[in-house]
């Protein structure tokens, strides 16, 4: 017994000793405080009194009757009776006692109070209950493995997401089983990696668990947020988040952005965005090609220093109006780094941050060159077509040099096209070069398309185009061309064209289409216009023709000689240059109608006025007054001169005006009379031009005898009577 006590007196650990019938014959300090009891009232007990439950003693008593001594090891529950009643759990370790002849003499008890583990247990119970509600009252999906990478616990929310590998989530389980289950079920979206690569792709993330996020794409369509993160204890906590509406959000607006982009890269216009301070962020397709460089080459970049100074200056102003918060609007032109000259709109749009503050510009630059173009154009278009200070021909010559100036070409032609000839009427060329009059065979210019095409047609570089297979490109080398169809009272006329031999630096657009055509139609209409008018003045010089000429002898009619012979009396009272009027008679004219019919004497009459009238200047004036008797008036001639003049002009009648039938001599005779200071009338002029020729048929016919205020007989005559 002293060597028990020696042994185990101050054990922390309750010690009891009992014989083979399990009489207690022994009991540590540790025991006595456990069963409450002196060491003398266990002493000689039998350890049954201290099981609550006959079951748990008679399990012990089972123990001894087995071979296995790793069975009797075993630790085993009890529930003892204390000295006081009351009762207690403890976790009893026995083992059998025997002397050195092998022969059993006891048990040994070890029993450890169990109260305070499982006051503990039943504390973490309540706790892993409280965690386990606290992680189900969680949206997002959580998991806990341990160190052996092995579930810990995980809330309902997790089995939710991972529906599929469900049956595989229980405690226990290994991360990696756990993905495999799911894999052979469809669970995940590999993308483009095989299902080893996928899993040992996750694997590896799984393992560092260094707090980074990865996204996880699941087979039907959802998406997940992953963060993983080591715990002090070497365990993995980890949370899954649901972002499907995320990231179809993010789709939609990358979608959006895209389009967005799309559509900034589909139109005309120039958008690019800035910095406050002026640096490019943002750059369109159209922005890159007029400042020749690439989305990257620009942004980074102070895109108005790549314009002439003081179209800086320009834009520097508008981004000072825009600081203040409101959209700032102009129009001017620049000249962009791609060597064309735009006329814009420019719009520049103050970009806000969250704090409301103005941190950037959205500029907008709108060409609208051709607009301006095409306004002006139509303008002094309808400036020249309604004013009256120009002709047809001043009009057509006008047009051109405004359509070499619309579409920035050197060369401006209007031509008729009559069968298979082409031939420029109208022309402008910078130095003259093209001349109305010259010819072409049709084909051998590009208006034979436009004439098949029956419509404007227009070429910026012949040379990459269907117009190089034309025989016009290798006759002429000309690079950009616009024409139309030219119809003249609905019936084709010709073609106008613009042409040049460069490159045209801008496309021609729809507008420029539209100008050619309307420059076609003002000059088809112009064209019928001038023959209209020059038809009228046909009509009205054949009517004037009509009411002032002599129908047989096609001189001047007796009225119209006379109006002409008034004007030349003013003329005389203006001028004082004198004139001579002289009266003409056919002699014995009556006898020839006699003897030889009217059809004689007026072919006689017809001869004597065609020989007359080829006779005399153009200033002169040739008249029929009446039968056989005629006028002329001799302009800035004397008496004298007329004399001279008309006395051979009776000898060319008699030569000239001989008619087969007529046997006799066909002659005249003439009376002259030159205005002087009292003739104011013409009519008074003429009488005296009558008593001349009064006096010439008087004294013999055939004679030219001027009017003289002496007595007849005194006055001199020439000629004489055949």
């Amino acid at each position: 017994m002293l060597d028990l006590e020696t042994s185990f007196g101050d054990l922390r650990d309750s010690i009891l000793v009992t014989d083979p019938n399990r009489v207690i014959v022994f009991a540590n300090k540790a025991m006595e405080n456990l069963l409450r009891l002196k060491r003398a009232e266990l002493v000689g007990s039998k350890t049954r009194r201290f099981f609550a439950k006959q079951s748990q003693y008679d399990d012990i008593g089972k123990l001894y009757s087995k071979s296995s001594d790793q069975e009797r090891h075993k630790a085993c529950p009890i529930e003892l009776v204390l000295g006081d009643g009351t009762i207690k759990s403890v976790e009893v370790v026995s083992a059998p006692l025997y002397d050195t002849s092998q022969v059993l003499t006891g048990f040994l008890f070890i029993a450890r109070d169990l109260s305070d583990r499982i006051a503990l247990e039943n504390k973490l119970s309540d706790i892993a209950l409280t965690l386990e509600d606290a992680l189900d009252a969680v949206s997002d999906g959580f998991a806990l493995y341990d160190k052996e990478d092995r579930l810990v616990i995980c809330n309902d929310n997790y089995r939710e997401i991972y529906a599929h590998s469900a049956p595989a989530i229980f405690p226990g389980n290994r991360f990696e089983d756990i993905l495999r289950f799911g894999l052979n079920r469809q669970q995940y979206d590999t993308g483009e990696l095989s299902e080893e690569e996928w899993l040992g792709q996750r694997l590896e993330w799984h393992r560092q668990a260094d707090g980074s996020v990865i996204e996880q794409n699941l087979q039907d369509g959802r998406w997940l947020r992953i963060t993983e993160t080591r715990t002090g204890s070497g365990a993995i906590a980890g949370i899954r988040v649901d972002i499907t509406e995320l990231k179809n959000a993010q789709a939609q607006a990358e979608t959006a952005y895209k389009n967005l982009f799309l559509m900034a890269d589909s139109i005309s216009a120039c958008v690019t965005e800035v910095d406050l301070s002026g640096t490019c962020v943002y750059a369109n397709k159209t922005a890159c090609e007029w400042f020749r460089g690439t989305s990257e080459e620009l942004i980074g970049t102070r895109l108005r220093e790549r314009l002439p100074w003081k179209e800086r200056e320009i834009i520097r102003t508008v981004f000072q109006e825009a600081r203040s918060g409101r959209k700032a609007v102009l129009e001017t032109c620049f000249h962009f780094p791609d060597g064309i000259a735009r006329e814009c709109r420019v719009d520049c749009n103050p970009r806000f941050n969250d704090r409301g503050e103005v941190d950037g510009f959205v500029v907008l630059g709108t060409d609208v060159t051709d607009r301006k173009k095409t306004e002006r154009t139509l303008s002094e278009l309808y400036a020249i077509t309604s004013t009256r200070e120009l002709g047809h021909e001043d009009k057509i010559r006008e047009i051109l040099r405004l359509g070499c100036e619309h579409f920035d070409l050197s060369f401006g032609i209007i031509s008729h096209v009559f069968e298979d000839n082409y031939t420029i009427t109208h022309a402008h060329s910078p130095n003259g070069e093209l001349v109305p009059g010259t010819g072409f065979p049709l084909m051998d210019t590009y208006c034979a398309l436009t004439l098949d095409a029956d419509e404007p047609i227009a070429t910026t570089d012949a040379a990459n185009s269907n117009f190089a297979q034309h025989p016009c490109y290798e006759i002429f080398a000309l690079e950009s061309y616009i024409g139309a169809p030219l119809l003249v009272d609905g019936a084709r006329h010709g073609t106008i064209n613009f042409t040049d031999p460069n490159a045209r630096k801008r496309d021609f657009t729809p507008a420029d289409i539209q100008i050619v055509r309307q420059f076609a139609d003002w000059v088809g209409h112009e064209i019928a216009r001038q023959r209209d008018h020059q038809a009228l003045m046909d009509a009205k010089i054949n009517l004037e023709k009509v009411a002032n000429i002599d129908d047989l002898t096609q001189v001047l009619n007796r009225r119209a000689f006379f109006e002409a012979a008034s004007k030349e009396v003013q003329r005389f009272r203006r001028t004082k240059q004198p004139f001579t009027a002289v009266m003409m008679d056919l002699d014995k004219f009556k006898d020839i109608n006699d003897m030889y019919g009217h059809a004689v004497g007026d072919e006689v009459l017809k001869l004597f006025a065609s020989t007359v009238k080829n006779a005399l200047r153009a200033v002169d004036v040739f008249g029929r007054i009446g039968g056989e008797e005629f006028c002329m008036i001799l302009s800035d001639t004397s008496v004298d001169d007329a004399m001279i003049a008309c006395e051979r002009l009776r000898e060319r009648v008699v030569r000239d005006c001989q008619v087969d039938v007529v046997e006799r001599t066909i002659t005249c005779s003439m009376g002259l009379a030159t205005a002087g200071r009292d003739d104011i009338e013409f009519s008074g002029l003429m009488q005296k031009a009558d008593a001349a020729l009064y006096e010439a048929k008087a004294s013999g016919r055939n004679k030219c005898v001027p009017y003289s205020e002496a007595p007849l007989e005194q006055a001199p005559a020439y000629g004489t009577e055949p």
